[in-house]
This record gives C-alpha cells, sequence and structure tokens, in this order.
C-alpha cells in the first residue's frame, strides 16, 4: 500500500521535474566530491569535479527554459570519462568502482557513437591506473568485470530496444517518438466532454517530407523523434503527445483555453526551430474543443492554421469550436 502511494506520488509529478531534481542531485552531489577532493589536495580532480557539476547545471538551466542544452553531450561524455580515469588514479580501487554506473549511465547519456568509445577507454584505461597502482590483481579483476559488464550492456541494449517498442505498442504509443498513436487518439477523443474545454496544438515540420523524397529515411526518422523529446517532458500526465503523420504531432490538453493552446504552440516552435536543419521549419495550429462529435472539425480548424502560419511561429488567432 504505500509502495503504491509512493509511486502514486511521483506518477503525478511531471517527467521534466523528476529529471530536473535528479539533475540537482548531480550537480550538488559532485560538488560534495569536489569538497572533498579539495581537502585532499587532489586540485586536477576538483577542476573536473567542478566542470562536470557546472555542465549539468548548463544544461538544467536550459531544461527549465525548454530550449536545447547548451553543452554538447561529446562535451559532458569527455568530461565525465576522464573524472572517472581521475578518480582511479587519486584514490585508486575505490575510485574505480565508479566505472560500473558510468558504463550503464552513458547509454542514456549520449549516442552509441559517443558512449560506445568512451566505454573503450574506461575498460582499458581504469584497470591501467590501478595497475600503476601496483594492483595487478584488482587490475585484471577489473578488466575481466568490465568486459563481462560490457558485453552484457551491449546484448542488454538490443533486447532493452526491442521490450520498449513492444512496450510502446502495447500502450499505444509510436516506437520512434514515444507519442501516442492515432488509434489512442480515436480511443482518447471520448474523454472530452468530461476533460472539456480541451486544447488542441498541432505542430508539423514542413520539410520532413523532402528529406524523406531525397531518401533521407533515417535523418528524418532522427528527426521526428528528436522534437518528440523536446516535447513530451513539458506535458503533465494530463497532457499528451499524439503523432498524426509523418511530420505532423497533436497535442492534446485537458481544461486549456484555444488562447493558451496558440501561446504553447509558439513556444513549442521557437524552441525546436535552432535545432532542426536548414530547409525544414516548424507551424503550428490551435483550437479548442468541448464535444467528441466536434473534434473532427476542431482539428482541421488547427490544420488550417498551419497553412496560414508564417515559418517557425504559430499562426495568427487560435480557432476556438
Amino acid at each position: 500500500m504505500i509502495t503504491s502511494r509512493l509511486l502514486a506520488v511521483f506518477g503525478d509529478i511531471p517527467a521534466h521535474r523528476l529529471d530536473c531534481a535528479t539533475r540537482m542531485f548531480c550537480v550538488l552531489l559532485l560538488l560534495g566530491l569536489a569538497v572533498k577532493s579539495a581537502v585532499l589536495a587532489h586540485w586536477v580532480l576538483v577542476g573536473f569535479l567542478v566542470a562536470l557539476a557546472s555542465i549539468i547545471f548548463v544544461n538544467l538551466l536550459a531544461l527549465w527554459r525548454h530550449s536545447a542544452a547548451r553543452v554538447p553531450l561529446s562535451v559532458l561524455v569527455a568530461v565525465l570519462t576522464a573524472t572517472v580515469i581521475l578518480t582511479t588514479f587519486y584514490v585508486g580501487i575505490s575510485g574505480a568502482i565508479w566505472m560500473f554506473p558510468v558504463l550503464v549511465g552513458l547509454r542514456f547519456a549520449a549516442s552509441p557513437a559517443q558512449y560506445q568509445p568512451a566505454r573503450l577507454v574506461l575498460i582499458v584505461m581504469v584497470p591501467l591506473v590501478v595497475l600503476y597502482h601496483g594492483d595487478a590483481g584488482n587490475a585484471g579483476r577489473l578488466l575481466a568485470a568490465a568486459l563481462i559488464s560490457s558485453a552484457y550492456l551491449w546484448l542488454a541494449e538490443g533486447e532493452m530496444v526491442s521490450l520498449r517498442a513492444k512496450l510502446d505498442r502495447d500502450e499505444g504509443r509510436d516506437p520512434l517518438t514515444r507519442a501516442f498513436s492515432r488509434a489512442s487518439l480515436e480511443q482518447d477523443r471520448e474523454m472530452i466532454s468530461r476533460l472539456a474545454p480541451v486544447g488542441l496544438v498541432v505542430i508539423r515540420l514542413d520539410g520532413v517530407m523532402a528529406l524523406r523524397n531525397q531518401g533521407q529515411d533515417r535523418q528524418a526518422d532522427k528527426l521526428i523523434a528528436s522534437v518528440a523529446r523536446e516535447i513530451i517532458p513539458i506535458l503533465s500526465t494530463r497532457e499528451r503527445l499524439y503523432r498524426l503523420g509523418n511530420s505532423e504531432f497533436m497535442i492534446g490538453l485537458a481544461g486549456w483555453r484555444a488562447f493558451e493552446s496558440y501561446e504553447l504552440g509558439q513556444h513549442i516552435c521557437r524552441s525546436v526551430q535552432p535545432t532542426l536543419p536548414e530547409g525544414v521549419n516548424a507551424q503550428s495550429g490551435a483550437a479548442e474543443v468541448h464535444d467528441p462529435e466536434e473534434f473532427e472539425s476542431a482539428l482541421a480548424r488547427a490544420m488550417a492554421g498551419l497553412d496560414t502560419a508564417p515559418t517557425g511561429v504559430a499562426p495568427f488567432s487560435p480557432e476556438v469550436l
């Protein structure tokens, strides 16, 4: 019972707030380790710990403002890897233990092109540093454990991707973007009367179809998925992102009026536009609906607003139904 209540409390907290709290905890932890390292006169390690905390904090500020990360993930991964190696150098086998959570955490911190090389560096360098301390036995054990852990992670990641895709389909989500599917939208529209007014925001990425016509399907998919990742953390549990098509999303906003939805559409377009490649532009349309039977009409009005929207911003005025 207590566990269920605890999970219910966390379930009501918006995802972006939990993300912010986790990152702030990491910042405080790293600063605490920096103070401890300063007492021990490990000055190079102090510098990297402060740098790592600063990177996380700067990106945290960007998350609060719903904008793109200010510090590239490649820099974060490089500093994190150097921090683990320096921790091992100064502390020895006790510091080397940090390698294992980092091997796992890198999977969620960056793309495979960034975290796979970092894993290889950690697997090789951390045992070498321990060997430099003259602890050959533990160096060998660390190397074996790191190889086994990395092999397991490599296998598990493939399974995790397949499992997540299956769970997403079971939940009515699109496996690529994790937005809810059109089929889920058809089911959820029956709740409009209970949640009315419901604001509708349609986001279109003009130029994505041109990429697909040029044979750049992979780039188009990555683009669609990245935009969804920008939008989902902004929404609470009462708000849902749906994928309507190859280049369009719809956000359902329980209890929102049309003018509020209009402002959110503007904000999203302004946020994602700097992250889009040349030739791809974000547009949005907004509407408001009170009855399930009027949903298609309201959606059509929001879609019509896309055609009148200037590049990269929402339409001039929202439609109310």
